[in-house]
């Protein structure tokens, strides 16, 4: 079974709401009289970049997970994480860094180990709801190993 996952459409109000100020200082110069043509310029071409980069990022994003594979598209990099290749899924609550995604809480990651590096997903362009759907998917496709922790083997 295939499932494709986009960019939440809330987030991306969220997203584009969140740039509303920077609309709003300009128009504050300019009722204040300080009319300098090189701030409408800045702030004109300051807010194009930034709408156009989540405009872009949001079509760009794309997460495919099948039988075998998880396929993730994000804004610059492309990546396919065999599920063979997975060692172990890990979902944590908050930040791992402090500056990563600004987002707002409740906010959590999946983190997918592989013996070559650690995959890093972010429920902040899932939305919740998918989120947790992409969670169940991938436990129900991660090959299961039972390996004894320590302490826990028989004693004579």
């Amino acid at each position: 079974m295939r499932r494709v996952f986009r960019f939440d459409r809330g987030r991306l109000a969220r997203n584009l709401l969140g740039l509303l100020p920077l609309a709003g200082f300009p128009i504050a110069l300019y009722l204040t009289g300080q009319e300098e043509p090189i701030f409408f310029v800045l702030f004109g071409a300051g807010a194009a970049a930034l709408i156009s980069n989540v405009f872009y990022y949001s079509a760009r994003f794309r997460l495919i997970i099948d039988d075998e594979q998880l396929d993730i598209r994000g804004r610059l990099w492309h990546r396919r994480i065999p599920f063979s290749d997975l060692q172990e899924a890990q979902v944590r609550q908050g930040r791992g860094k402090a500056y990563r995604f600004m987002g707002p809480p409740p906010f959590r990651e999946l983190v997918l180990k592989t013996a070559a590096r650690r995959h890093i997903l972010s429920s902040l362009p899932l939305g919740e709801a998918a989120f947790d759907e992409l969670v169940g998917l991938i436990a129900a496709r991660i090959p299961v190993t039972q390996e004894p922790l320590e302490g826990d083997e028989d004693e004579p």
